[in-house]
């Protein structure tokens, strides 16, 4: 599976940047997925659970209390006032 670029953005730093195949959250409008090649967005995200799964075949997950999500390309930003996780950078 093709992987996009993925960055978790914390006010206290980057919590993951690395490559992922997949991204599943709660978005402004349900539930959503994303995967490299999705058509690009931003939107808020609502406080709820997420999971990373990477390239290597590594799953992190953990619950946001909202936040923003930005797609562009292969590129994903997920920026978070507070992430609980077991996600590590």
């Amino acid at each position: 599976m093709k992987a996009l670029r993925l960055t978790v953005i914390t006010p206290d730093g980057i919590l993951f940047d690395g490559q992922a195949v997949k991204l599943c959250l709660r978005g402004a409008d349900g539930d959503l997925a994303v995967l490299a090649g999705h058509t690009p967005f931003t939107t808020y995200i609502q406080p709820g659970n997420f999971r990373i799964e990477t390239d290597s075949g590594k799953i992190f997950s953990g619950k946001t209390e909202g936040g923003i999500i930005s797609v562009a390309g292969d590129q994903v930003k997920l920026i978070s006032g507070d992430i609980r996780s077991d996600v590590c950078a």
